[in-house]
């Protein structure tokens, strides 16, 4: 049903019109309603309308502006005010701090932003500031031992959280390479990875530290027998040279073995490879990543001071000595004995044993010459003589237990350095 609108006409104007139009009920949708009360049902639907128009601009408005509380990378409200970092332990059965190198981790994210080197400790958990949150992938260059032994590369994809020490760290098991079943080409291999690492290196790989770290590696890769020596020099000596080349852009080092001093500041392992990153060039730049601005280290020149000790490494071993020996010829005499015989003087016949009966017989013919006989003596030769070669012993054989020098004795410095 349609409701009737009055008609205004100029007598309803005056007053008495008014007073006379106030008195009728206003009729819609078939009922009755004063104008008192259709007066208050309109501004209900002016209000409305009011809002739900305000907010449509409100919302157009913050799309317009791009104002959004949406965060720039995925971090929840605590992580914007702190800088992400990667926990992790690098597991090497046989590593040691002292006379193996460190572990290089490179590391990279999934859009290229991230892109550096950082040389870290064994068998700790670490902690690298990488920036912001994400998954980075961390591909290692084993470590060489000072025995020329070494371990497979290894690669694992590492999720960055907050530096609180509660996030359990990944753990990367290397797997050992005795020293003799390690090849040429892998020494080399290693050397040259070193090389690249300490181009794209933090802190840890920079200056008088990263030249150390060079000439470490290339020590104990040259400790393998099956090392090419003049390779292996070529590119760590590249190495050293761009070391200290990069040595005045140094950056304060970023990684941490999460033990921290009483100030609360992170501990530099020095000798150990541990140290922070946050960049993935040497030079003392702006962090895009962490949001701070790297400083020159103005840290006083290192003065190598060899005051660590390491004893020389021996075993003992059994030698075998043989007897010591001559040939010589023996003559042997011919064996003789003397036999005495009767020889018969007439006819000078042998009758020993016969004597008397030779003698009567001739005398019984007329024969008185062999009736007398003399005695003569005869050597018989039993054997001849002969010679005989011999092996005569001046020394019988012996054993004796010697030691056995591994690698002689030498000190280093605590930046690695060695004398």
């Amino acid at each position: 049903m349609v409701a009737e609108i009055p008609k205004v006409t100029d007598d309803m104007v005056s007053g008495d019109a008014v007073e006379k139009e106030e008195g009728k009920p206003f009729v819609l949708f078939g009922r009755e309603f004063s104008r008192k009360q259709v007066c208050v049902a309109g501004a209900g639907i002016l209000c409305a309308a009011l809002l739900i128009g305000g907010g449509a601009y409100a919302i157009s408005h913050a799309s317009w502006t791009g104002d959004s509380n949406v965060p720039a990378v995925s971090q929840s409200k605590d992580d914007e005010k702190q800088d992400m970092v990667l926990t992790l332990e690098v597991k090497a059965d046989g590593w040691d701090a002292d006379t193996s190198t460190p572990v290089i981790a490179h590391i990279e994210d999934a859009d290229g932003e991230v892109d550096f080197y950082t040389a870290i400790a064994a068998n700790k958990q670490v902690t690298v500031k990488v920036g912001k949150s994400g998954t980075y992938t961390v591909t290692l260059i084993p470590p060489v031992n000072a025995d020329g032994s070494t371990y497979k590369a290894a690669s694992s994809k590492v999720k960055a959280g907050k530096d609180d020490k509660k996030t359990n760290g990944t753990v990367i098991t290397l797997e050992k390479v005795d020293a003799d079943k390690v090849t040429k080409d892998d020494l080399t291999a290693i050397a040259k990875d070193v090389a690249a690492a300490v181009k794209k290196g933090d802190s840890t790989l920079t200056g008088d530290r990263g030249a150390a770290l060079a000439k470490k590696f290339e020590d104990n890769i040259k400790k393998n027998p099956n090392a090419d020596a003049d390779a292996v020099e070529k590119e760590t000596g590249k190495a050293e040279e761009t070391a200290k080349e990069d040595k005045s852009d140094a950056k304060t080092p970023e990684t941490s073995d999460n033990k921290k001093n009483d100030s609360g500041s992170k501990s530099d392992s020095g000798n150990n490879g541990s140290g922070n990153k946050s960049d993935s060039k040497p030079s003392g730049s702006n962090n895009s990543n962490s949001g701070s601005s790297s400083k020159k280290d103005d840290t006083p020149a290192h003065v190598h001071k060899y005051d660590i000790y390491h004893p020389a490494v021996t075993h003992t071993e059994t030698v075998h000595h043989p007897a010591v020996t001559h040939t010589e010829t023996v003559h042997h005499p011919a064996v003789t004995h003397t036999e005495e015989r009767s020889i018969c003087n007439g006819c000078g016949a042998d009758i020993t044993g016969n004597e008397r009966a030779h003698a009567y017989n001739a005398l019984m013919a007329g024969n008185k010459a062999c009736g007398a006989y003399h005695t003569v003596y005869n050597t018989v030769t039993d054997s001849a003589a002969w010679e005989e070669t011999v092996t005569t012993t001046d020394s019988a054989a012996w054993d004796e237990t010697v030691t056995v020098t591994d690698s002689p004795a030498y000190y280093t410095c605590s930046c690695g350095a060695t004398k």
